[in-house]
């Protein structure tokens, strides 16, 4: 039972022609549309995204995988592992138990498949029971949501079907940013209701700061700061929540093609 359980993972993810684009939301359009955007909104929007990376480092990024913990009064309070495989828009998320081991869960961001399982100190996998993992689910959902919009906002800008909007310089302090407006496709059910601001320096276009506000008008901010370059992408290692004071620090950042292996559930 279990080798037929694999196989037909093997055989579903095997059938059909292989696909030659990104997996986006139904109904997505298949490029941003430049045209909707006033010409000084794309001059700033293009000099931030060459100062992540740019298109072809995004492009080439088919799966993000990273590691990160939440630092509350100079104490880790929280430590995770995540896996954004955007090719098949894929999310992978395990959260380190206090006794030992790790809950993981996967599931596919536009579609019905999720599955759920603990990890053992010494590697072993036991599957959960699907209630069990469909609250997973929803936690690393919202997880997802927010980590990888704040981290990736810089190349999340031109997404298809999307709405960038150049707001003005804003003084931040004694510092003049450049602020963008981003909203998703109303049609993006993993991403709806998301407005999000970018705050970029003057000088090197550099995000300094991202606000999101969800569909429900709760607003949440942070600080960007110790950028890398992992796979050509410049990434923040660390951001502040503004309100909360959390430190949020982003460690083990890889950039590849998608890792089949991990999405394959494993069986009881």
């Amino acid at each position: 039972m279990k080798l037929f359980a694999i196989a037909l993972v093997l055989a579903i993810g095997c059938g059909g022609p292989a696909r030659t684009t990104y997996a986006r939301h139904p109904g997505s359009p298949l490029v941003f549309d430049r045209a909707s955007a006033k010409p000084e909104t794309l001059d700033i929007a293009d000099k931030v995204f060459a100062a992540h990376g740019g298109a072809a480092a995004w492009d080439a990024a088919k799966q993000i995988r990273w590691k990160q913990t939440i630092i509350a009064d100079g104490k880790q309070t929280t430590a995770a592992e995540q896996a954004w495989d955007r090719w098949n828009q894929r999310h992978w998320a395990s959260l380190q138990r206090s006794n030992g081991g790790a809950f993981a869960v996967m599931y596919d961001i536009y579609g019905s498949f999720f599955a759920g399982y603990i990890q053992g100190r010494t590697g072993g996998k036991t599957v959960v029971p699907s209630g069990e993992a469909a609250e997973g689910v929803k936690i690393a959902r919202n997880a997802w949501k927010r980590d990888a919009t704040v981290t990736f906002a810089p190349q999340l800008m031109f997404e298809p079907g999307a709405t960038l909007e150049y707001t003005g310089p804003v003084k931040d302090g004694e510092v003049e940013l450049h602020e963008l407006k981003l909203v998703f496709d109303p049609k993006d059910s993993a991403r709806e209701g998301l407005e999000v601001h970018l705050y970029a320096d003057k000088e090197k276009f550099l995000v300094q700061k991202v606000t999101v506000k969800n569909a429900a008008g709760e607003l949440s901010g942070y600080e960007m700061k110790d950028y890398q370059s992992f796979g050509g992408l410049q990434i923040a290692t660390e951001r502040k929540n503004l309100g909360s004071g959390e430190v949020v620090k982003v460690t083990d950042v890889k950039v590849s093609g998608p890792d089949d292996d991990l999405f394959i559930a494993p069986v009881s």
